[in-house]
C-alpha cells in the first residue's frame, strides 16, 4: 500500500513537527491506537512500542522514529505484523505562520486476516490522517 497526502496549514512548522513527534499522545486522537510508549529516546531518535486495538485484537509492534529538526519525521518498522512500514512526514515553511505538511506511507503487511484492517488503520484513506492531525493542531494551538 502506498499513500501520500499534503496540506498547507496555518501553523508553524515547529508546531506541526512537535505535534507529530508527540507519539505518546496518538491514542488521544487517532482511532485504533490504544497505547504508545517510548522505550528509548535521544535528541534525534525514538524507539517506540505501539499498540493498535481492532475489536478484540490488541497488536503490539515496535518502531523507530527519526527526528530531523522541524523538517522531517521518519517512522520505520519491520516488526510483526509488518514486512515493511515507512511513514515519512515532511514540514515545509510557507510563510511565517504557515506550513506545508505532507505524509507518505509505504506499508507491506504480512499476509493473513490482519492485512486489510491494518492497512485501513494505518493508511487512513481519503485524507483522513491529515484531517485528524489538523483537528488536533486546532485544539492545541487555536483554542477551538
Amino acid at each position: 500500500m502506498h499513500y501520500f497526502d499534503s496540506k498547507r496549514l496555518p501553523y508553524t512548522c515547529a508546531q506541526l513537527f512537535a505535534l507529530v513527534a508527540d507519539v505518546e499522545s496518538y491514542p488521544a486522537f487517532l482511532p485504533g491506537w490504544s497505547s504508545v510508549r517510548i522505550l528509548h529516546s535521544d535528541k534525534s531518535q525514538l524507539e517506540v512500542e505501539q499498540h493498535l486495538q481492532m475489536g478484540p485484537l490488541d497488536l503490539c509492534f515496535h518502531s523507530t522514529t527519526r527526528l530531523e529538526d522541524c523538517s522531517r519525521i521518519l517512522v520505520t518498522s519491520n516488526d510483526t505484523p509488518f514486512r515493511k512500514m515507512i511513514i515519512d512526514w515532511r514540514f515545509t515553511p510557507q510563510s511565517e505562520n504557515h506550513c506545508e505538511i505532507s505524509v507518505e506511507i509505504t506499508l507491506a503487511v504480512q499476509p493473513g486476516l490482519l492485512k486489510r484492517p491494518l492497512e485501513v488503520i494505518l493508511g487512513y484513506s481519503n485524507g483522513q490522517l491529515l484531517r485528524l492531525f489538523e483537528k488536533r493542531a486546532r485544539s492545541l494551538y487555536s483554542g477551538s
